[in-house]
């Protein structure tokens, strides 16, 4: 082989790799350009991820004390809320509390990312974990501020405030209800109310819908109960009244859905 010829080999093989390299950063500024996925699947670092949006509703009255007393709301949290974010698959959790006036609680809780973006090098799996004991742990401070400040059964007004939270494009939104579901507000007493009769479930339902008292904005949303009816559950006719008025509420007017996956 020619001196000349080897130096032509030799250029010819930095053409190549320099247009290599030149075809790779392209590949990879391209992918930049279309958003993180692409970036990901160019360098071969891309996960499934997450998008399901969940909701939150932690009940801060009085019947969320110890059993046999109350519903006992921290064992229902501890029991339930690790479950049903892993179960759901919950990318994102909005918080509300339960209080007397549930909509203008001063009390509140920072919306989580429960599958946020992180080194490829992390395990995915450990991360969520550890995402969702942030989770736990915020539940239970805005657990507290709802006992201390305003302490009632708004699970109505809890309802509508969540519902901002809600994906605008109609996909999925799960709610879990930490409550025994015993409305007890400034203006509706759920004890003191007649719910014997269809009739009379369907009045209290059409007065609070003139005064503008049902959730809004969570049609096809799916609610997830933990504690409900738990104070009722020795009066089997009691608890058919409640159940019912609740059903309909929800379910006939509201339009969602109810899922008893996690009363337990």
């Amino acid at each position: 082989m020619t001196g000349n010829h080897r130096r032509h080999s030799l250029a010819a093989r930095r053409r190549t790799r320099r247009l290599a390299g030149l075809a790779v950063a392209a590949t990879v500024a391209g992918a930049a350009t279309a958003g993180c996925g692409a970036l990901g699947e160019a360098l071969g670092t891309s996960v499934d991820r997450y998008d399901a949006a969940c909701a939150l509703l932690v009940d801060g009255s009085g019947s969320g004390g110890e059993a046999p007393d109350g519903f006992d709301a921290e064992a229902k949290l501890a029991s339930s809320l690790p479950d049903f974010l892993a179960d759901r698959e919950c990318r994102t959790l909005a918080y509300a509390p339960i209080t007397r006036a549930s909509e203008g609680s001063l009390c509140q809780a920072e919306p989580l990312d429960l599958d946020p973006d992180a080194d490829a090098t992390l395990d995915r799996d450990e991360l969520r974990a550890a995402q969702r004991a942030v989770a736990s742990g915020r539940a239970l401070e805005l657990l507290e501020c709802a006992r201390e400040h305003s302490p009632g059964s708004d699970v109505i007004g809890a309802l509508d405030r969540v519902s901002t939270a809600a994906p605008e494009d109609g996909e999925a939104f799960s709610v879990l209800v930490v409550s025994d579901f015993v409305q007890r507000d400034s203006s509706f007493e759920l004890p003191h109310e007649d719910l014997t009769t269809p009739e009379s479930r369907a009045a209290l339902i059409d007065d609070l819908a003139e005064r503008g008292r049902l959730p809004d904005g969570l049609s096809g949303a799916t609610i997830y109960p933990s504690g409900y009816g738990m104070r009722l559950s020795r009066d089997s006719d009691a608890y058919a009244d409640f159940d019912a008025f609740w059903t309909e509420l929800l379910e006939g007017r509201v339009g969602a859905d109810v899922d008893p996956t996690y009363q337990r």
